[in-house]
């Protein structure tokens, strides 16, 4: 669908891409930052084999988190697979950086260089666990070039193409109704209507999102709420502080330190993981609690809050860390974290909620095309943007953040020693390496939240 809009034939006259790839090495399929997802590695023979019939090679027992650790790399498992001698697997593995390759397809620049005046819906879960960032950044990049008045963007309480399914829940969260079918009858019917039947006149909001903290549909005249430059609230700083504190203050200048070894990554299910299990849909709402605590995983967190705290846009994960190694990944989890006890729902008593997390390869700190290694026992900063939110913590909940260095199997381990190509590290290049968040003073590490008032006025009731 979105290729169609590129030089629209003109019989098109509306469109709906649901949960698009658009840009596969920033934040959709194959990679998130440059990290590469090894949960896509076994795509590639359905993707290349004759009329979508190649078959998925076994990648060994049930545990994916053992299959993938016993092998290297990527690579390692491509060779011993026959994976090699895919003509995509070989392109691809060439090319790990964010080179002419990916940003020559990434079709949200295309769209920004040549945008359709075709009547467009936009649509992305807010969990999609495949593609987070083709939808969104669409939006945002043809609104950008002056055609906010024929694009919208809607985001809802989902997993990937959950619109197509039912949408009263993800997970253990119960919704307000079918999200999906109203996403499908209130809001698509409409539209499509207006342009292929000649019924009623539609102009949707700018954005229509699930308030996922107050369990209801926001629709916006602008969106989103507060970013860095040209929103109405700008970022709000949430600090990293002393003793796991969390705070929108100052807080005491130090560092807090942690071993990330590759040999024993931080999972992102509970072991035992397999890609087939029948989990992946929702992982990203799973309980965290898994991984508070781990030697691995650094844990901040604010006191029990007193006021709602309403956040609307994408938080900026803002680090500045300094590793033993020469390169390695940092993964930021944005938490809410639900009262300990809960009269209703005794299952959901301090459940630790992730309503935004991503992964960043530390090797393009600086350059997304051009890596570099990371300065061993130097402080860098690390800044990357985190998935879309329209979420209230509310009072009596708390504020998370956790950070480690892995994410695994979803993700390929960083050697933690720099190498040309992850793709094809050896075992030998694997290390363990210290890793110290700064806070306070000078360098201090934090996550910009998009903070609001909590009736804006944006917001179309």
């Amino acid at each position: 669908m979105v290729m169609a809009l590129l030089h629209p034939h003109p019989a098109l006259k509306v469109a709906a891409p649901q949960s698009p790839m658009v840009d596969g090495w920033m934040g959709d399929d194959w990679f998130h930052y440059g990290a590469f997802r090894l949960a896509n590695i076994a795509w590639l023979g359905a993707q290349t084999g004759y009329k979508g019939d190649g078959k998925a090679p076994s990648t060994g027992g049930w545990d994916d988190y053992d299959n993938f650790r016993e092998i290297a790399s990527a690579g390692d498992w491509a060779k011993k697979s026959g994976y090699d001698q895919l003509p995509y697997w070989t392109r691809m593995s060439m090319h790990p950086a964010y080179d002419g390759f990916w940003s020559g397809q990434a079709l949200d620049k295309l769209l920004a260089k040549s945008p359709s005046d075709v009547p467009t819906i936009w649509e992305q879960g807010l969990w999609d666990q495949e593609d987070m960032w083709g939808a969104i950044h669409s939006y945002e990049a043809l609104t950008g070039a002056g055609h906010a008045s024929n694009n919208f963007i809607v985001m809802g309480p989902w997993r990937h193409s959950q619109i197509n399914r039912v949408g009263y829940e993800l997970g253990p969260f119960k919704w307000d109704g079918d999200t999906a079918m109203q996403y499908r009858e209130d809001m698509i019917l409409p539209f499509f209507n207006h342009y292929l039947k000649d019924g009623p006149a539609v102009t949707p909001p700018a954005a229509t999102i699930y308030n996922t903290g107050e369990n209801h549909w926001d629709r916006f005249s602008q969106w989103p709420l507060a970013c860095e430059s040209g929103c109405p609230s700008p970022l709000t700083p949430i600090n990293f502080g002393e003793d796991g504190m969390l705070g929108f203050g100052k807080q005491t200048a130090g560092g807090d330190s942690y071993v990330s070894d590759p040999a024993k990554p931080v999972p992102h299910l509970p072991r035992p993981v397999n890609f087939n299990d029948g989990r992946w849909g929702d992982w990203l709402v799973q309980d965290q609690r898994s991984y508070d605590g781990r030697p691995d995983v650094m844990t901040y967190e604010t006191p029990v809050l007193e006021q709602a705290v309403r956040v609307s846009g994408a938080p900026i994960a803002d680090l500045f860390a300094k590793t033993t190694g020469t390169d390695g990944d940092f993964v930021v989890k944005l938490i809410d974290v639900y009262p300990t006890e809960n009269a209703t729902d005794p299952k959901m008593g301090g459940y630790q909620l992730a309503v935004s997390l991503d992964i960043f390869r530390g090797r393009y700190r600086k350059s997304f095309s051009n890596p570099s290694a990371i300065p061993a026992n130097q402080v860098q900063e690390y800044k990357f943007r985190l998935p879309m939110v329209n979420h209230v913590f509310q009072p009596g909940h708390r504020i998370m953040v956790q950070v480690q260095s892995t994410l695994f199997p979803l993700y390929d381990r960083n050697p933690q020693k720099y190498v040309p190509n992850i793709f094809y590290a050896k075992a030998g290049d694997y290390q363990k390496a210290t890793i110290t968040l700064m806070r306070g003073g000078a360098t201090p590490s934090r996550v910009w939240l998009p903070v609001v008032p909590l009736a804006p006025a944006q917001v179309i009731h």
